[in-house]
């Protein structure tokens, strides 16, 4: 018979003690073999309140940032046996409702699967995205299908699936130890040609999590022009560190 797939959710962490409680307890935990927390040297007790869940849980010594906190818990999850990764946040700007259609997703061969806030046009402001986000996010997003020559509407959201395989093939050691890290990933699957799929994700933006500010905003998107123009150079034969 074959073997069924481990499943690890991974929750990233930094100063999430107000929300952790409630997001675990509402989590789908049937779907998960286990779950792994890394807290990134937050100034909370989001560690020790983990610990008390139950969870398994580590601790940076030092904030290594969003990337660098990424690299260590895909190396954890990866080190605990998991064929596939589910990346959640524990702030609770993403539902867990995604989750069984990505699995089934994975089933049914994909190695990568994002989440989709744009299942329609004015969906993403009604869960609170700022509306001066939402028009240089579908610009950003179609400029990105085109170079990538993929259809996808969400490259920049934070609810994800990954596999052991998909993983096995991309150096993701080498990426960005802040936000980036995450769209590099994707040029990367998408550079090997990895099979990606994507699923509707519905957001809870309230408060302070409603994404960076502007000038980070602005930081981030300049950040992502520089991955695509990397991404044409790899095609055209000029390799580099993201692309090999």
């Amino acid at each position: 018979m074959k073997k069924k797939p481990k499943v690890v959710a991974i929750f990233l962490a930094y100063n999430a003690s107000k929300t952790l409680v409630k997001f675990y307890q509402e989590f789908p935990k049937k779907f998960v073999d286990e779950i792994i927390l890394v807290d990134d040297a937050s100034n909370d007790n989001t560690y020790v309140m983990s610990k008390k869940l139950g969870i398994k849980t580590y601790r940076n010594r030092v904030n290594l940032g969003y990337g660098g906190n990424m690299k260590r818990t895909l190396s954890l999850a990866l080190e605990a046996g998991a064929d596939v990764i589910i990346d959640i946040h524990p702030d609770g700007e993403y539902k867990p409702s995604a989750i069984p259609e990505a699995l089934k997703k994975i089933r049914e061969g994909s190695q990568f699967v994002l989440g989709n806030r744009f299942t329609s046009l004015i969906q993403p402001i009604k869960n609170g995205m700022y509306i001066w986000k939402l028009i240089p996010l579908r610009i950003l997003n179609s400029i990105d299908s085109l170079i990538f020559g993929v259809r996808l509407n969400d490259f920049h959201q934070g609810f994800r699936v990954y596999t052991k395989d998909m993983l096995s093939k991309i150096n993701y050691q080498k990426n960005s130890n802040d936000y980036l890290f995450s769209f590099e990933l994707i040029a990367q699957a998408i550079y090997k040609k990895i099979k990606i799929s994507q699923v509707p994700v519905e957001t809870n933006y309230t408060g302070k999590k409603r994404g960076a500010n502007l000038k980070n905003s602005i930081k981030y998107s300049l950040g992502t022009f520089k991955i695509l123009l990397l991404f044409i150079l790899a095609k055209l034969g000029f390799k580099n560190k993201l692309f090999l």
